[in-house]
């Protein structure tokens, strides 16, 4: 992607918003995902499922057969 045309618009933009003192790679940081909330959220949905599977099998198959 050619992004040659958007540089005067974003150092004008920068101006207009005191933004000069902030580096490019600060900005990307921002809007980079954090990969670390994923896992935890994924593994957090995972054994609550499983914990509600789990006692839905238990409760509908007429309880422990121990």
């Amino acid at each position: 992607m050619n992004l040659d045309k958007l540089k005067p618009t974003w150092e004008q933009f920068k101006v207009i918003h005191a933004m000069d003192e902030m580096d490019e790679s600060d900005i990307l940081s921002c809007l980079e995902p954090k990969k670390q909330e994923t896992h935890f959220r994924i593994s957090k949905r995972i054994a609550q499922n499983a914990l509600v599977f789990s006692f839905l099998i238990m409760t509908l198959s007429g309880g422990c057969s121990i």
